[in-house]
Order: C-alpha cells, then structure tokens, then sequence
C-alpha cells in the first residue's frame, strides 16, 4: 500500500509540475521532407502562390543543389529548381518586380548567379551573373526610384546592387579585392540624413578584417572600422539599444567578441567577451526579452548561448548539450502565449531546443537526430509561423550531413513541428526581415487583432465612404518598404500612392484624389509591406 501511495503522489507532482510549465511539452513533429544534402541558413515563408496559405522556401548544398517550395500545411512539394551546385544563402521571399505577386530570391554560392523565381510556378524570371556567395540577399529602394534593389556581398570582395524589376545590375562596388564579403548587407539610415545606407563586413586569412557602411544613393563611403581582429561571418543586427533615438550596430567576431557601434561613425559604444575558444559565427539577435522595453542581444559562441543587457553586461549564460554550437541563432516567438518571448534554435548535434528569453531556461528539447536515426547537423535557423491554419506556431528547420570529399553520400531532412498554443510573433526568414536587422521591435505586443494573431503591419482607413480624400494609418513593427496601391475588384491596379521605405513605428499617408478620377465605387486599398499585405475595401462617394 506504501509503494501505491509513493507512485500515486509521483504521477500527482509530475501532473503539477507539468500544470505550472504549462506548454513546456516536447513539440510534436508534423511532417518531413527528405533531401539529398543539408540546408544552410534559413528558409523563408509567406503565401507565394496566392492560395491563402503559406509556403516554405529553402536551397540545399553539395549533392542536391536545388531549391524547393514546399506546401506548409503538409509539407508537400510545390516546385524545385536545380540550381547544380552548392547554395549556402538563405533565400528572400519579396515582390520585387511590383507586380503584386510574390517572387524568391536566391543568391547561389558555386554556381555564381542570383535567381530571381515566380512564387507561385518557380519559373525562372530573371538571372544575373555574380561573384558567387554566401551573403544573404537583402532588399531596399536604397535609390530613391520607387523600386527595390536587391543587394548581397560576394567571394571577391565586392557588393552588388541588383534591379529588383529585371534583374539588371545597378552597381557593383569593390570594397576590398583582398576580402570576402559573406555577410549580409544591414540596409538602414545610419546617419540620420534620410537617406538608406548599407552595413558590410569583409574578411581575410590574411587579416583584412572590417566593418564598412556606405552611402545607398552613390555607394560612398561614409566610415570603416579595423576593430574586429577575426572573421565577422554574419552580418550586424541593428536598433536602438541605448534609447537615445538612433541605431546601433551588434556584430559578433570569431574573436570571441560581441561588439556594439555607433551606427553614425562606427565608434565603440561597449564589447562583450564571449569567453575563450567562443567565437560568435551565428547572427547576434536583438529583442526585448525581458519586457523592460530595452533590447536584450542574444549571442551564440561554441557551445554556449547568452543573453547580453543594453549596456552591456551578461544576462544569463546557457551551456549548449552535447558541446554543440548554433551557428545560424535563433529564431524568437512568444511559443507558449505567456507574454514573454521564447528562443528556438538548432543545434549541430541534430537537437532543436526552446529557451525562456527571460531567464535562459531550457523549456524542451527535440531530438531529430533520434528521429532520424543518424548524424543531423542543423546548420539551418529556425522559421517559425502558423504553417497549417489551426490558430498555434509551428516550426521548420532543416538538418543533415555532407561528407567532404565524397559528397554522393551527403543526406538531408527538413522538419515541421508544432511549438505550442502561441499565436505570436512570427519569425519568417534570416535575420527576421528582408533588411536583415535580426532585430524583433520591442512593441511586438502591439497590433494584437483578430482573436489574438499579431501582425507586422496593421492598418486603418478613415473616413469611409470618403469624397476626395482618404487617410490611411500605418503601424509597422519590421521596417521594410511600404506600397499602397488603389485597385479596382478585381485587383488591377487604378493608381499608385506609395513606394518608400520606413522604419518602425506609426505613419499617417493623406490619399487626395481629383474629382471623378477615379469615378465613384468600391475598390481595394492594398497596403504591402515584405510578405505582410492588409486589403480594406474603400468606397467613392459622388462629388
């Protein structure tokens, strides 16, 4: 009767325990995707074909080389293309021709071109010849035509500016011919004149180590900093961290180092030591974690992850199992509905593990490798969103192995798991969003609509009916261009009212029409910013 009553009070306490933790369960996987080499970097998501559901977007390296769109909901295959060779950067998802549908963008590594897809069939609509890559493509209308360009950096030490609309080469600029350039490309107003500029870093084995920033418009230079003593391999997260109304620059170093900048002169503001043989290959990500309304930055070295306060002292350390290493980071989303962000991330030795952004406590781990059965290095960040319509956040990392030189045997898997009961934030590509700020706006409470789904653009219309003129109200909490467009029913274009880039925050776009152009009716007011789109219907009245 004793030992009844201990395994009574045992299954009581684990009940209890699990009560308090609340959605701290092992996620369950959802389906999978096998391939024929691993996926480095990030995939994206949003809805490229235009069916109300989203799609995932991925490239696999050496032995694959390919690039699939996958069907979210169950995993099946949309279309692939061979690219033939190895894609080590991540792909954007963007409508970068302003047609009003979705294209994918992908910057291969050995095969030296950058492709831009149709969503919806993955027919090839343009490509351009490059110096071969590893840096994410980023995207802006860093020209001020109305258009976005698409840059990223190459082997050869230069970055090159693509025309999003055709794929023609605006500019490519040598930075340094003795360096690489693999980082992404941080496009941001870094000076405060209004006008985009873009963030590099370069790197050599010879020691040519910089942080450069430039002028969008003419591609000059505006500073250069030799602080960084090693390899910077991903590119710098911005935002303002200090609070004093500009940004700043975080970049981790293969130098065991996490350094902020001033993003107006490159300056020093604080640096942070990882501790030795820690170097910080993955993107550090910024975000309010603790809901003290000030960044927190999440820094990755070998087999540790710490969280790193605004000014720059150590929030919480956790040890990394099996002495493994993130190199992609993590992705961060409120998982469990709590109020309190979450970090999701892989790992090489083939776990997938979820840490309380507050408190750097292990929530659960899942073990791919297990499932799989085999070695599963997943060199691949999370995307995280509600892929199957049933109102929770599921997860999609890809994992896998490639054996140097014999890559005939090289295998890969691409997985879908469920998170939990949270509906909010998404976390839809590399570095967050398609300036690759890796930075998650500390108002991402804000916005929370629709039976509690939280949207990166929100927008309202007043009046309507309306007579000539109509104000349109934007919150935006992932800075990207924004795009209002007049449409009739059916979706045609009438007239164009905005095509400028914005930071976060809150915008008002007074709309003044002529009178009876366009004549009195219905139409669609589309507002797009990136993969988010809010359509209102908006009615003419007579004069």
């Amino acid at each position: 009767m004793k030992q009844d009553f201990r395994i009574s009070m045992i299954f009581f306490w684990m009940f209890v325990l699990s009560s308090l933790h609340g959605n701290s369960q092992v996620p369950q996987i959802k389906w999978h995707f096998d391939v024929k080499a691993p996926s480095y970097g990030q995939a994206a998501y949003g809805d490229i074909d235009n069916d109300g559901k989203p799609e995932i977007v991925f490239s696999t390296y050496m032995n694959d080389g390919e690039i699939y769109a996958l069907n979210a909901e169950d995993g099946s295959l949309l279309w692939h293309y061979k690219t033939g060779d190895c894609n080590d950067a991540a792909p954007v998802i963007y409508d970068v021709d302003g047609d009003g549908n979705l294209e994918v963008i992908l910057a291969s590594s050995c095969i030296t071109k950058t492709y831009c897809f149709d969503g919806a069939t993955g027919a090839v609509k343009w490509e351009t010849p490059t110096g071969g890559t590893d840096s994410p493509p980023s995207i802006g209308d860093i020209d001020n035509d109305g258009k976005p360009e698409i840059l990223h950096g190459e082997f050869n030490g230069s970055v090159i500016c693509i025309n999003g609309e055709d794929g023609s080469i605006a500019w490519e600029k040598v930075i340094d011919a003795d360096a690489s350039i693999q980082t992404s490309a941080a496009i941001l107003d870094v000076d405060g004149d209004g006008q985009l500029d873009f963030v590099v870093a370069s790197w050599s084995y010879t020691g040519s180590n910089h942080i450069w920033a430039f002028r969008g418009d003419n591609q000059q230079q505006i500073w250069v900093s030799s602080l960084p003593t090693d390899v910077i391999y991903h590119g710098a997260s911005f935002g303002d961290i200090d609070g004093d109304g500009k940004p700043e620059l975080a970049l981790g170093c293969y130098d065991d180092t996490v350094r902020v900048l001033n993003a107006e002169d490159g300056s020093l503001k604080w640096k942070f030591g990882m501790g030795d043989y820690n170097y910080v290959g993955a993107p550090v990500v910024m975000a309010d974690v603790d809901n003290d309304d000030l960044y927190e930055l999440i820094a990755v070295g070998w087999y540790k992850m710490k969280a790193i306060s605004s000014t720059g002292s150590e929030k919480w350390n956790y040890n990394i199992p099996d002495y493994a290493t993130s190199f992609r980071g993590p992705a961060l989303s409120d998982i469990d509905n709590d109020g309190i962000l979450e970090l999701v991330f892989g790992t090489s030795e083939g776990k997938v593990i979820a840490l309380e952004g507050e408190s750097g406590s292990e929530k659960w781990v899942l073990d791919l490798a297990a499932d799989y059965g085999d070695t599963l290095d997943i060199d691949h960040a999370p995307v995280i969103g509600d892929f199957d319509g049933d109102g929770k956040l599921d997860g999609f990392v890809v994992g896998g192995h490639t054996r140097y030189p014999n890559i005939a045997n090289d295998y890969g898997r691409a997985y879908c798991f469920s998170l939990g009961d949270g509906t909010t934030p998404p976390w839809t590509m590399f570095q967050h969003d398609i300036v690759r700020s890796s930075c998650l706006p500390t108002d991402w409470h804000v916005g929370i609509q629709d039976h509690g789904k939280t949207h990166d653009l929100v927008v309202n219309v007043a009046p309507n009916p309306f007579h000539d003129n109509l104000r349109v109200r934007v919150s935006l909490s992932c800075p990207g261009p924004i795009h209002i467009d007049l449409c009739d029913l059916s979706g045609r274009i009438i007239r164009e009212f905005a095509r400028k880039d914005l930071h976060t925050g809150d915008f008002v776009y007074d709309l003044n029409f002529l009178p009876g152009e366009p004549v009195p009716g219905t139409y669609l007011l589309k507002v797009r910013s990136g993969v988010y789109s809010e359509v209102r219907k908006v009615v003419r009245l007579s004069d």
